[in-house]
């Protein structure tokens, strides 16, 4: 049975936050995942404020990075809400790009970036002093000034083919997006087996999060229209390196959405995801009526996701509990019914120990 986690945005102040904690948790949820999304609310303080509206749900950042948040600050970070949240806390970790042309922030070589700042808040997690000189990530004889948990998971979110292999060689989860069909997921999970594998690690020890816009609407064009701006955005983090979409079978993106891209102005977003074809809301995001959405992530999970992360996005004239309602009352209960993945779907099955 997959485990189950909602992806919310900063969006919502303190005390409508609260509420939506509860009732995620209320509502059965395994995982509360709350995003870095710069310029919004901090994600730490959103963290502490659900650590203490809840009492089960595991706490992640969905996701942080560690250009503009330095990998000594994200290890100080985490332990301190694990202590605050009784050790339910799950660090989440990215390559970034939100907000990152407005602060002046470069994004260089994800890769080793995320290898590094792996290395060094492990190290500090574990009581370790850590000194590394890295190609990215530098600390000098750093260390934490208080106990924290050592095998505290950390997720490596990935979409290339080089991040994929990286996040399997170090990571303890992996959070896969915005595949949302059967043929980039497998894709991926690929390249995670095979990072894994280099690095000597199994497969089957890892959790493997698919992480996926969802939108659920009786108008199954209503569904699809709502989650335009949701499936632009990583294209619009990831510009110019689009390499993720080659495995998927799509038309080349137009030049108006190219264009609106390059501009690199987050207020355009939107506008991109209206010039988007089709087949991108195939493959990049699940809409549709409860049954459609339903059957598309039961297919996730066949195909080897051990965890399911929804980012809902409510259709016009409902709101975000009206979503998380009908997402529990008439898909979840279908997604928890699969038993295991398809046999020979991935390279590796069974869930990780986070």
């Amino acid at each position: 049975m997959p485990r189950l986690g909602v992806l919310i945005l900063g969006e919502h102040p303190p005390e409508h936050l609260r509420e939506i904690v509860r009732h995620c948790e209320a509502l059965g949820f395994d995982f509360f995942w709350y995003a870095d999304e710069k310029f919004y609310r901090d994600p730490f303080v959103g963290l502490t404020v659900a650590a203490h509206a809840s009492t089960r749900l595991r706490l992640g950042t969905g996701v942080t990075e560690p250009y503009a948040r330095h990998p000594a600050l994200l290890a100080m970070a985490i332990a301190s809400l694990d202590e605050v949240s009784g050790g339910r806390a799950v660090l989440g970790l990215g390559a970034g790009g939100s907000g990152f042309p407005a602060m002046g922030v470069t994004r260089r070589a994800p890769p080793t970036a995320l290898r590094e700042a792996v290395q060094v808040i492990r190290a500090l997690l574990r009581g370790e002093t850590a000194e590394l000189h890295g190609r990215v990530v530098r600390v000098h004889g750093a260390r934490l000034f208080f106990p924290a948990r050592g095998d505290l998971p950390i997720y490596v979110a990935a979409r290339a083919r080089r991040m994929l292999r990286a996040a399997g060689a170090v990571a303890d989860g992996i959070i896969i997006a915005p595949y949302a069909s059967p043929p980039g997921l497998r894709f991926a999970l690929e390249r995670v087996a095979e990072g894994a594998r280099a690095a000597g690690r199994p497969p089957e020890a890892l959790d493997l999060a698919a992480r996926v816009d969802v939108c659920v609407a009786d108008d199954p064009r209503t569904a699809r229209e709502a989650v335009r701006p949701a499936v632009a955005l990583p294209l619009w983090i990831s510009y110019p390196n689009l390499d993720y979409l080659e495995p998927l079978d799509l038309p080349p993106l137009p030049p108006a959405v190219l264009e609106v891209l390059a501009e690199r102005r987050y207020e355009r977003i939107p506008e991109a995801g209206r010039l988007l074809p089709e087949p991108y809301l195939d493959h990049l995001a699940v809409a549709g009526t409860a049954a459609e959405v339903a059957a598309r992530l039961r297919a996730l999970v066949e195909t080897g996701a051990t965890q399911l992360i929804v980012r809902p996005v409510p259709a016009p004239g409902t709101t975000l509990e009206d979503l998380l309602d009908r997402l529990a009352a008439e898909v979840l209960p279908a997604v928890r019914s699969v038993t295991r993945p398809a046999a020979g779907a991935r390279g590796a099955a069974a869930p990780g120990r986070p």
